[in-house]
């Protein structure tokens, strides 16, 4: 059950104008966001100062936002189509309201982001002429926005767990109770609370509770910290659960990952080759459509349908190719053979299957132009199943296989919010002084997920909740 304000039971008590519970990049954006408005700013931070930044920590940080055309070709992208792109990934499930939210403000937000010293990487044009990458990947962008807070005067408390959010006599939430180094603390807000603080993705309680059986085993690409009790206290005090609870995003993982914090070691060449399970047999459509919109689905096939564990196999066609080696994060070098025969032998596959799907596989390409800018139509025929674009037989030695598995990068399902930020409650309405931003919010992803949208969804949530509880304090 949350606390009253003021309840006994803390060592001491400390005030604030914004509380921000969670320092990745959404936490960053709201402390930043906030301190901008002249608000007083508290961030805690459950991880040490070493492992700070959430999973903004661990990922390449790249974002999705419209722009004009470029110098380097690309053709440019609006927020109508970014509207258009995240409500078709959703099957039309997510919020329009708060995915029209994150469109119109992305490019602002990338562009505050550049004020504070962001320096980005050119980008590429494979799947991706609307993203852009910082130089210095999510370490980097988190170390840049730690420097920035720090110099406005922003406090960042590390090793502070939140244990229950505060509340008001008048229902307002009024900060949390948190158990820090010194104890037992409260730090109360006038404010508001920003839970900035992720999914349940760490936890694996509640991933098998909510994903099903086989979520215990997942490999965790991000933070350990990541264990949800930041919805657990919202949901307690109140508050409407949200989104895709079931679900999760995920990736294409080298099998030999560490199995926690692995960051990116993911395939995402796969396109350029085809999957096998442990039989030795194809399982799906490795030419659906652009890896930005099959990645996690395709990760979550090789846990359901394949049982966990795959190979993706590969000839000199594609391992030559520039594209490959930019969209592979190794972890160990790939299995090689000159004959396809010992290539299963080494990845421990019935070679009879094996060699009958590549058979198969490359006696139904059909002819056509090769093209990994587009959707080119170089598709098989007459198997199952199919590959829409991208086929090419695999007939050049020697031939290469990767092993891979699926992995949780976080989890869907998230609490009810405006776009103000501000949670809602079980009647819909908004709870005074909680706010959500990143992660914690729900309604935005459901089944698969839009490439490059995540940061900068933490980014614009951050901003805009951070921005309003400094309003709410200053007119308090």
């Amino acid at each position: 059950m949350p606390t009253a304000a003021g309840s006994p039971g803390a060592a001491a008590t400390y005030e604030t104008d914004v509380l921000v519970v969670g320092g990745g990049i959404a936490g960053l954006s709201a402390a930043l966001a906030a301190r901008q408005a002249g608000a007083r700013v508290i961030l805690i931070e459950k991880a040490p100062r070493e492992h700070r930044g959430g999973n903004t920590r661990f990922a390449d940080a790249q974002m999705r936002f419209p722009h004009e055309p470029d110098e380097f070709g690309h053709r440019g992208y609006t927020a109508d189509e970014m509207f258009d792109d995240l409500m078709r990934i959703s099957r039309g499930r997510a919020n329009p309201e708060l995915v029209r939210t994150l469109c119109e403000n992305a490019a602002d937000a990338a562009e505050w982001l550049t004020g504070f010293g962001l320096e980005w990487e050119p980008g590429y044009p494979h799947t991706a002429g609307y993203r852009r990458s910082p130089k210095a990947g999510g370490q980097g962008l988190i170390d840049l926005l730690y420097r920035r807070l720090d110099g406005l005067g922003g406090i960042v408390s590390y090793e502070t767990a939140a244990l229950d959010l505060l509340l008001h006599p008048s229902g307002a939430v009024a900060g949390v109770r948190a158990r820090g180094p010194e104890g037992v603390i409260d730090l109360e807000a006038r404010g508001g609370t920003v839970l900035a603080c992720g999914g349940f993705q760490a936890n694996v309680e509640m991933r098998v509770r909510y994903l099903g059986r086989f979520a215990d085993g997942l490999i965790l690409r991000g933070s350990r910290y990541n264990t949800g009790e930041g919805l657990l206290m919202a949901i307690a005090a109140g508050a409407r659960p949200a989104g895709q609870w079931g679900d999760y995003h995920s990736a294409v993982l080298d099998a030999r990952s560490p199995r926690i914090e692995c960051g990116v070691t993911a395939l995402y060449n796969y396109q350029m080759g085809i999957f096998v399970d442990r039989e030795g047999r194809r399982f799906l459509d490795e030419g659906e459509d652009f890896r930005d919109h099959t990645y996690v689905k395709f990760s979550k096939q090789i846990v359901e349908q394949a049982g966990g564990e795959a190979w993706c196999i590969f000839d000199q066609k594609a391992y030559g190719r520039e594209e490959f080696a930019r969209a592979w994060r190794p972890v160990g070098p790939p299995l090689e053979s000159p004959t396809l025969e010992g290539l299963a032998r080494q990845m421990g596959v019935p070679a009879e299957n094996f060699l009958e799907t590549v058979a198969a596989f490359n006696a139904a390409v059909q002819p056509g132009e090769y093209d990994l800018d587009r959707l080119d139509g170089k598709r098989t025929a007459g198997i199952w199943p199919p590959k829409s674009n991208w086929a090419l037989p695999i007939d050049a030695p020697p031939y290469l296989a990767i092993p891979v598995t699926g992995g949780i990068t976080f989890t869907f399902g998230g609490l009810a919010c405006d776009t103000s930020a501000r949670v809602l409650d079980t009647r819909g309405q908004p709870m005074p002084g909680l706010y959500a931003a990143g992660e914690p919010m729900g309604e935005l992803f459901y089944y698969n997920y839009p490439g490059a949208s995540s940061v900068i969804r933490g980014c614009v949530f951050g901003r805009i909740a951070g921005g309003h509880a400094a309003a709410r304090a200053a007119g308090s």
